[in-house]
């Protein structure tokens, strides 16, 4: 009974060394408490398996692999080949260090190779040294895998805890060879060494945890940083745009008096080319929100030099009571998507239009693009290598929305090979007169 209930502990614990070793290599689906519910059922229908086949060791090899691969496939979204590839390799890396624990404490104590069998507590002591073998190798297999993402790697010294945990193991069960320990201690021995393994996983596993949140708020940091340099650019080009617009308005009066006075019609042709050039100097849109104009206005610039069409009709909404620095985090962020995927595109078009509909202001933002984008659970997946960091922009765009009970949603048409994203935001007048 002890030995069964031992060995449940034994292999939940394989479960979460599978679970850190997955989740640093794969996309995670669903939420964390099913993936771990997942597994647990999983993991603990093996060490059910071992109970009835008492511990075999070709049975334990079949149904390791399998569960390894239901649980990959369940729990984690990665390609077919690499998923195989990955269940193999842990599977070998698995079954190594078990049979050289067995062979070097058999040669080292002159003990049988088979005493494990009769021996409960030998046996979850080999199976606690070859489990934290195994979480080693996954630790150091992860490290090379991901040899680019060093601010997701553990630090190095983090590594001594496993051996020191190893070695700890090995003496107590060295201890109940040379002395005469009652049962009741050999279990309590056996109890902690179950215990040291459990808390070495779950320590890499927390500091696993950790390091994405810190790698997620640096993103977040980085974003947020990159948003305000944007909001003062903007703020910068608007007052350079209105110093410019005083200028070439009162150039183009003067031009206006020159021309009453003059009767020359070369100078009168050139004064004309003089007047045209400062028009260019006006602003391309006139909405009455002055943010909303220098953004449509860069674009406009923006789209000549990349040779895109871009075209707005913002006339039934200025947007004006959205937060300045709101709007250059939400027009931004999709409007650089909008702008990337013209561009990759045949028909190259960008265009912004803003409606109003019941309750809600309404931004239209409609860009060619030749294949259809991911998008999963109403989540639209970057196919950027740095899928981390340019996800932010989405997930900006999304927080800002909230602070006006705003959402977004995509849409394909995939006749025309255009890609549409559509925010509502809700009107501060709206919410006035349901309040009332």
């Amino acid at each position: 009974m002890v030995q069964n209930i031992c060995f449940m502990f034994i292999y939940i614990f394989e479960m979460l060394i599978e679970y850190m070793f997955f989740s640093r290599i794969a996309k995670q689906k669903d939420h964390l408490p099913i993936r771990l519910l997942i597994g647990t059922v999983l993991f603990a229908f093996a060490a059910v398996l071992n109970s009835v086949f008492s511990n075999s060791i070709t049975i334990n090899a079949i149904y390791f692999f399998l569960i390894n691969l239901i649980f990959s496939l369940l729990c984690f979204s990665m390609p077919i080949m690499q998923r195989l590839f990955y269940v193999v390799l842990l599977y070998c890396f698995s079954l190594l260090p078990e049979f050289g624990t067995i062979f070097i404490i058999s040669s080292v104590f002159k003990v049988e190779t088979n005493a494990y069998n009769s021996d409960p507590i030998l046996l979850i002591i080999i199976a606690c040294v070859s489990k934290m073998i195994y979480l080693i190798i996954c630790l150091i297999l992860l490290r090379f895998i991901e040899s680019k993402n060093q601010h997701l790697k553990f630090p190095v010294a983090l590594y001594a805890y496993p051996f020191v945990t190893v070695s700890s193991i090995v003496v107590l069960w060295v201890l109940t060879l040379e002395y005469s320990f009652s049962n009741a201690t050999k279990i309590l021995l056996a109890a902690v060494s179950i215990f040291q393994l459990g808390s070495t996983i779950i320590l890499f596993i927390t500091y696993q945890q950790n390091l994405k949140k810190e790698n997620e708020f640096f993103l977040l940091r980085s974003e947020y940083d990159r948003l305000r340099a944007e909001k003062t650019y903007y703020d910068i080009l608007e007052h350079q745009n209105q110093q410019l617009m005083i200028y070439a308005h009162d150039a183009k009066n003067h031009l206006t008096a020159i021309r009453g006075l003059n009767t020359n019609p070369e100078i009168e042709k050139y004064i004309s080319k003089m007047v045209d050039s400062l028009s260019d100097y006006s602003n391309v849109c006139h909405s009455g929100n002055m943010m909303l104009d220098v953004i449509l206005n860069r674009y406009k610039t923006e789209s000549k030099i990349k040779n895109i069409s871009f075209s707005f009709d913002v006339k039934l909404s200025n947007l004006s009571y959205i937060d300045n620095f709101d709007l250059v985090t939400i027009l931004n962020n999709l409007l650089d998507n909008a702008f990337e995927s013209a561009e990759k595109s045949e028909k190259k078009t960008v265009s912004i239009e803003t409606d109003r509909r019941n309750h809600y202001e309404v931004i239209i933002i409609t860009d060619s693009c030749d294949s259809e984008p991911i998008v999963k659970e109403h989540r639209l997946l970057t196919t950027k290598k740095d899928s981390a960091a340019h996800g932010l922009g989405l997930k900006s765009v999304s927080t800002a929305l909230k602070k006006y009970d705003g959402d977004i949603s995509w849409e394909y048409l995939d006749d025309k090979h255009e890609f549409i994203s559509t925010v509502m935001v809700r009107r501060p007048e709206a919410e006035e007169k349901t309040a009332g």
